[in-house]
């Protein structure tokens, strides 16, 4: 397993906790697949659903950050394209035949999602959990 959920992934919002159980999972299913050597195009469906999901979670948690009234609003919407992007150009290359899913890729998106839930979602938690918005 390359991520390992624990209490400080926890932002206190049910919703919110249990989409990012799913994105931890879909990256550890990228891991393992890789761990068992399947090639590009066994890793795709498995990618194609993590870059799905992902948009998914985004815009369910802008809307409640909106609506919510959560601070720093345009920083955690810059880091959401910034990561938006980083999957878009992963599979636009991969399509093209210029790069595979790579443990650098994986370890860079579980760092990433790692840090963000701690420092970023945390940050917001308390406004949700405030207005109940999920």
């Amino acid at each position: 397993m390359l991520f390992v959920w624990d209490d400080e992934c926890s932002v206190g919002v049910a919703e919110i906790d249990e989409d990012h159980k799913v994105l931890v999972k879909l990256i550890n299913d990228l891991y393992e697949a890789m761990q068992d050597g399947c090639g590009g195009a066994a890793l795709m469906p498995i990618f194609y659903a993590l870059k799905h999901y992902t948009e998914t979670h985004f815009e369910k948690e802008e809307a409640c950050m909106i609506t919510c009234g959560a601070p720093e609003q345009q920083s955690h919407l810059h880091e959401h394209q910034m990561i938006r992007e980083k999957l878009a150009d992963l599979e636009s290359r991969h399509r093209k035949g210029e790069a595979a899913i790579s443990l650098q890729t994986l370890t860079f998106l579980r760092d990433w999602l790692k840090t963000h839930i701690r420092i970023v979602d945390r940050a917001m938690a308390p406004y949700l959990i405030d207005k109940d918005p999920v």
